[in-house]
């Protein structure tokens, strides 16, 4: 942990203790420790484990993806965020992003940083034992994940929870 933010130092210790199901933080977080580039706006977010630690803070139902609102709860904060969150660290972290079929039809969406896949959001796959394949998978733009009006919002829903939290 790098950070010298009191606030992002406790958010690190929380998501550290937090029970896992399957033991690790996120899929891909051999690069926890990777730096991004540096965001003004997140004082104290350095690194992915920084961000994803803060993520599990910010996400919320009106950042979840409109189905899955109903059903969102703060025990499973990952849950209809993976395009926003794919969105944000491609942003932070460079690399690309990357979508997927899951089971029941939906779409899920991801990065590859270092040519490692890396899911933040993952654990809301896991706490349901549904499995996740991200191969085959297709490479998106950035712009495809922003041109839906509603993940757009969402996405600066999430920016404005991430500041408030760090405020």
């Amino acid at each position: 942990m790098r950070t010298e933010n009191p606030i992002v130092k406790q958010a690190v210790i929380a998501a550290e203790k937090k029970r896992r199901c399957f033991g690790y933080l996120f899929y891909g977080d051999q690069l926890k420790d990777i730096e991004c580039k540096p965001v003004p706006q997140f004082p104290g977010v350095t690194t992915l484990m920084e961000l994803f630690a803060v993520l599990e803070k910010c996400w919320s139902r009106e950042t979840a993806y409109p189905s899955c609102q109903a059903d969102w709860v703060p025990d499973d904060p990952s849950y209809g965020q993976c395009a926003i969150t794919a969105t944000l660290v491609h942003d932070m972290f460079g690399g690309t992003i990357h979508k997927i079929r899951v089971d029941g039809g939906g779409t899920h969406y991801f990065n590859k940083i270092n040519g490692q896949y890396v899911d933040i959001t993952r654990e809301q796959f896991d706490l349901y034992d549904l499995p996740v394949n991200y191969e085959p998978n297709q490479e998106i733009s950035r712009e495809y994940c922003g041109k839906n009006k509603n993940t757009y919002e969402r996405y600066k829903q999430l920016q404005r929870n991430i500041m408030r939290f760090l405020s």
